[in-house]
């Protein structure tokens, strides 16, 4: 893995130019910016102010700390062209191709290159580029003061309940400042994760998926490549022959390649690998990492090697090295990207328990809001996440559901390399319409095939609780709503359990979660039988609607409890209990109340019944951090443990 990599999972041997940083800014209350042309490379916009990417202008991060709502922003970025890297300033201006990408802006955006639009994008969550070939090799031609204008322009509707928009608030003082409550915070408006710029052979890889088979000892490798004639400035396609390469690496060492056509038709290939190593043991260091401690001889343990094929787990996060190579006519290699995938499978037994590589995998996971101290949603550094997984680790848990936020690719990669089981879900919108069904839908798209290569993921949510299908007890039309995109993120990835609507009203579903705040006796009663747990928790809100609560699959699908706790424990830095709190769903008086508390509800959670059987077969503890006015996180808002992650873990491992 190329660790610094902004995309780590599809790392392109030629370096990728950061365009974090300084950038011009401005607001545009008056949306008079497309009329001026505040998109030319000569426009100065009529109050202009720097603002520090990727961070968004409500942040202090950002240097803006902005409270009130714009729904318009403008940024501008002067790249001087000998800054760029070398890799991509000394190459023929015609022996590559470039391209503009941006990780996430929210919510709408234009973006305009040397003052001629190159594009644009809708949706808050998810990545996208735009090639700015033609705008370089014009930059070519100049003999002195090489510059790239860059120029977004950022449309986020702060009232417009239909846009999908997680746990971004939307009420506002008489002032047009965000006042968050409860469990709502501080809006992000336009860029808010990375920005960078590419140089890519003329005909390069694209994109590649990987979709692992542990019972066949295969991989599945679906790449895209992008074709086209040399010093072609259209979208013109090669009717050249080219392949692509695969070798797989474990360990550093080499234990399968193979090549594929790829189809000129589709610009696109696939390909099985086997990478069971049948009847070999693994060596050296890695035979070190598979091996069971305190075991002589040394054996190697069975839930981490399995004849010839080594698993992912939070136990054991072995990864495979692939290396990809994009092979011309001659059999020359014109482009090289680096990847990886993890052997494992999710799966559900007949008994209704989930299975992590055919085995009982009892999900031990904890809510994460993905706020960040004075950064929003943005990270402060790469090696936060990393930071992050293994203060969660450290405590017990292993997996996290990344509330309301599509998590950036980096995080995913940290959790693939690091070992954390991630559950992918989508920013909600409030507001059913035909508009949010299409925004929703070609959205959630994207982020299922972002994000399906990533051995992390173990369940797709789409929905939380209701938010944005307010009316599915009496709407037909919402429940087929939940229904479609069940079956859409099925037929998407067939590999994962979804879960249509997390917390109640399921319609259909892999597993049937509950969101259960009540406190440890309520919930000890409240799981201690099936018929129990399936009882309604909030008026107005049955735990299944039609067609599941007549469905047989309701009798034997796993239930898990996805929301508990969220018990609010207030301290200083020096982690002494200080006078009252701000907002929890229950208050802790202490750090050893809050211990007291936590163990009785993760004991009435996990109970075994008379036939020695849990109801619950997983839970999701809320949650990892302080957000803002809500207290109720393991660790404050600056991700300090509020108490000693240990005696946290001795609970969990308790199970």
């Amino acid at each position: 893995m190329h660790k610094k990599d902004p995309t780590p999972a599809f790392a392109r041997s030629i370096p990728k130019h950061l365009l974090t940083g300084l950038w011009n800014f401005a607001v545009d209350d008056d949306d008079v910016g497309l009329e001026e042309c505040w998109y030319k490379t000569d426009k100065l916009y009529s109050t202009p102010q720097a603002i520090i990417v990727p961070y968004s202008p409500e942040t202090a991060a950002s240097d803006v700390a902005d409270p009130r709502q714009h729904n318009i922003v403008w940024y501008k970025k002067t790249i001087k062209w000998d800054t760029v890297s070398p890799h991509s300033r000394g190459a023929s201006p015609n022996s590559r191709r470039y391209f503009l990408h941006f990780e996430a802006v929210d919510y709408e955006c234009i973006v305009w290159v040397q003052g001629r639009m190159v594009g644009s994008h809708v949706g808050g969550q998810t990545p996208f580029s735009f090639e700015i070939t033609e705008h370089v090799r014009d930059l070519h031609k100049l003999s002195d003061d090489r510059k790239l204008v860059v120029v977004v322009r950022a449309k986020d509707s702060a009232q417009d309940m239909s846009q999908p928009r997680g746990k971004q608030y939307w009420k506002q003082d008489s002032y047009g400042e965000c006042k968050p409550e409860s469990i709502f915070y501080t809006p992000t408006t336009g860029i808010w994760q990375d920005v960078w710029m590419e140089a890519r052979p003329i005909n390069h890889l694209r994109s590649a998926h990987f979709v692992s088979d542990i019972d066949a000892g295969t991989v599945r490798a679906d790449v895209e490549v992008d074709l086209q004639d040399p010093g072609c400035l259209t979208r013109k396609k090669s009717n050249s022959e080219h392949w692509v390469s695969f070798t797989v690496r474990l360990g550093g060492k080499v234990i399968s390649s193979c090549k594929t056509l790829v189809s000129p038709q589709t610009q696109s290939c696939s390909t099985v690998i086997n990478v069971r190593q049948a009847g070999v043991q693994p060596e050296g260091s890695l035979r070190a990492r598979l091996t069971t401690p305190g075991v002589l001889p040394p054996e190697v343990n069975r839930d981490r090697w399995d004849n010839g094929l080594a698993l992912w787990s939070p136990e054991s996060p072995t990864l495979y090295d692939v290396e990809i190579r994009l092979l011309d006519e001659k059999d020359t290699s014109v482009d090289l990207v680096h990847s990886y995938f993890g052997m494992r499978k999710v799966s559900i037994d007949d008994q209704g328990r989930f299975c992590l590589n055919n085995r009982v995998y009892f999900q031990k996971l904890i809510l994460n809001q993905g706020y960040w101290l004075d950064c929003g949603l943005s990270a402060p550094s790469y090696d936060t996440f990393a930071d992050e997984i293994k203060q969660i680790k450290q405590m017990g848990f292993n997996g996290v559901r990344m509330h309301q936020k599509v998590e950036s690719q980096q995080f995913l990669c940290e959790a693939d390399r690091l070992g954390l089981l991630v559950w992918g879900e989508m920013a909600n919108a409030y507001e059913f319409s035909s508009s949010y069904i299409e925004r929703f839908t070609k959205e959630w798209i994207d982020v299922v095939r972002r994000d399906m290569s990533h051995p992390c993921i173990v369940a797709w949510v789409p929905i939380n609780e209701s938010w944005g299908v307010p009316s599915l007890n009496t709407s037909a039309q919402q429940r087929s709503h939940l229904l479609s995109l069940y079956h859409l993120t099925k037929a998407l990835d067939p590999t994962r359990p979804v879960i249509d609507n997390d917390g109640w009203q399921h319609v259909e579903t892999d597993f049937i979660t509950v969101h259960d705040y009540r406190s440890a006796p309520e919930l000890e009663a409240g799981f201690s039988t099936r018929a129990a747990a399936l009882s309604e928790r909030v008026t107005g809100y049955p735990i299944l609607l039609s067609p599941l609560s007549t469905s047989e699959k309701r009798h034997t699908l796993p239930i898990l409890c996805t929301e508990f706790g969220g018990l609010a424990l207030r301290v200083d830095n020096v982690a002494t209990t200080a006078n009252g709190v701000e907002w929890g769903y229950a208050n802790a008086s202490s750090q050893q109340d809050f211990l007291s508390q936590f163990e009785a509800l993760v004991k009435a959670l996990t109970k075994t019944g008379p036939d020695g059987n849990r109801v619950v077969q997983g839970f999701c503890y809320t949650q990892f951090t302080d957000v803002e006015q809500e207290v109720n996180g393991l660790l404050t808002r600056d991700r300090k443990f509020k108490v000693a992650p240990e005696k946290i873990k001795a609970i969990l491992d308790a199970i």
